[in-house]
């Protein structure tokens, strides 16, 4: 059965009672038993009780998932790897050397920020070790656990997103090829290509990096977030004082290297990743000779079990993370234990979100509710060819809002908005303007969409990993994504269509970003304003 705008309610009812209760669980569990009732009433003969099986159906297969409970299996494992680090005590040490020269909130913030740059090639693993790991830093600078999220999840996202190399990049290439295969293009190096030619396209995730930065660097902020930081402030007078007078925070107790039990994990646990990557994406990539050293290395990554390599690298941090607190601090096991156990305790409501999150997004899929594919037709009627990258990436913004998954409204859209891009181009050619930067709006707007959305995966493990209030983190980062959005729509999206080069475009985004900063944002009563800021 054709769902045409019904198929909306259930993201939309899940949503709207999340702002209106400032709940989740409640929320989720209704959107998805609205989306059971539309369900099990398209089929003909449906009884009353059908609702309730489709609704326990898809609760099982959400969970039954194999892939959901690599990623479960994964979360656990590295929030008893940060437990162990916390307990044992190499986060504060390494916090201690990192920060030791930093003397402002900024400072501190934009350390952060180039922390969250670090781990490029996965959204999920950024999010969860820089988190867990840099809540220390932001507690001993002042900075709120809404600042702390933010910098977490506008970092993630963005990053992988853009990342040549990432588990992000073979599935965004397949799509593209989908696209390119119903548009009639059958060359095999087209997806490769405009894969490559579409990055400089992505606006909302460039300029999204140059929000985080702007923030960091001036220590400013605006909306619900400058109210937040001032609370932070606020409830810690005397941490700024010591922070004015320069106070390194160092226990001479402690051992001096210390600091290597949570670098040696963290290490570990990355190298872990990427060694399982290559290893299973060695044996399922198909390396063709024509193919130069990039494309071999990003169709081995891309190939790789992203999922075995998250769990391999989080059992190797955490195994890492005992033994090295076992030698250098002489922790006895029982403690780490038990910091672990706690570590992994405190993930479990994410964990419990994340399930919901996922029977609800699966209510929203083609073969179900179809909810990208009803918004995706509304696409296709006539439209101003140069107006198609705009207009893709609001769609593609609302249905990741609407739905909770980049991931899943990239699958939605992309074949869908690759096509319709030549088909609309006189020219046909996936090389021209209009191709790429609709290729490229898709993922924009797909990290847009789930940055502001209260049932995104993303957003909630940002929040937890934080230890930042689910909702607060969303009213928070929502007025800098969409000004983020706004800024790459009038400098971004519509002038490409004129003819301007990305890049000039890209470079005039980030000047209008930490020009509305600078004149918009306002520091925080009591933060210092040296010249350091």
């Amino acid at each position: 059965m054709q769902h045409g705008f019904e198929s909306l309610l259930p993201p939309i009812v899940a949503i709207a009672l999340a702002i209106l209760t400032r709940q989740v669980l409640l929320p989720l569990g209704t959107g998805i038993f609205v989306g059971a009732v539309l369900l099990s009433y398209s089929q003909p003969e449906a009884r009353w009780f059908d609702s309730v099986l489709v609704f326990l159906e898809s609760l099982y297969r959400s969970v039954h998932d194999f892939d959901h409970l690599q990623t479960l299996a994964f979360t656990l494992l590295l929030g008893a790897m940060v437990g162990v680090m916390e307990y044992g005590g190499g986060i504060r040490s390494l916090v201690t050397n990192l920060s030791s020269r930093i003397r402002t909130r900024s400072g501190a913030q934009t350390m952060i920020s180039l922390s969250g740059l670090a781990i490029f090639f996965d959204d999920y693993a950024n999010t969860l070790l820089i988190g867990g790991t840099m809540r220390s830093p932001a507690d001993r600078y002042g900075l709120s656990r809404s600042k702390l999220a933010y910098l977490v999840d506008s970092t993630a996202a963005p990053v992988a997103g853009l990342s040549v190399i990432s588990t992000w990049t073979a599935i965004e290439i397949s799509y593209m090829a989908d696209g390119l295969s119903a548009a009639g293009v059958s060359d095999g190096s087209a997806a490769f290509a405009l894969f490559l030619e579409s990055i400089p396209y992505r606006f909302y995730p460039f300029l999204a990096l140059a929000m985080v930065f702007a923030v960091s660097i001036t220590g400013r902020d605006f909306g619900p977030m400058r109210r937040a930081e001032q609370k932070a402030l606020d409830e810690s007078p005397d941490l700024v004082a010591n922070l004015t007078e320069g106070s390194s925070g160092y226990d001479a107790s402690e051992p001096k290297r210390l600091w290597l039990a949570s670098v040696i994990p963290i290490a570990l646990c990355v190298a872990a990743i990427g060694i399982v990557l290559v290893i299973t994406g060695t044996n399922e990539a198909t390396i063709l000779e024509s193919m130069g050293p990039l494309r071999a290395a990003i169709e081995t990554l891309g190939s790789g079990n992203s999922y075995l390599a998250l769990i391999a690298g989080g059992a190797m941090g955490l195994f890492a993370a005992i033994l090295m607190h076992m030698a250098i601090a002489d922790c006895g096991l029982q403690r780490l234990l038990d910091g672990a156990m706690r570590g992994a305790l405190q993930m479990m409501p994410a964990m419990l979100i994340l399930w919901l999150a996922w029977a609800l997004s699966a209510m929203t899929r083609p073969d179900a509710l179809d909810t990208g594919g009803y918004l995706s037709s509304v696409l296709s009627n006539r439209l101003d060819p140069r107006l198609l990258p705009t207009a893709v990436f609001l769609i593609s913004g609302f249905v990741a809002f609407s739905t909770g998954t980049s991931w899943g409204t990239m699958a939605i859209l992309t074949p869908l908005s690759v096509t319709l891009s030549l088909q609309l181009d006189i020219s046909g050619d996936p090389s021209g303007v209009i191709c790429l930067a609709t290729a490229g709006s898709v993922l924009a707007g797909a990290i847009l969409g789930d940055h502001c959305s209260p049932i995104s995966d993303t957003t909630v493990l940002s929040s937890r990993a934080s230890g930042c209030d689910h909702l607060q983190h969303v009213q928070t980062q929502m007025p800098y994504a969409l000004t983020v959005a706004t800024v790459s729509i009038l400098c971004g999206c519509l002038p490409c269509m004129l003819g301007i080069s990305p890049w000039a475009c890209l470079a005039t985004g980030v000047m209008a970003i930490f020009l509305l900063v600078r004149l918009v944002g306002r520091r925080p009563n009591g933060q210092q304003s040296n010249a350091q800021e």
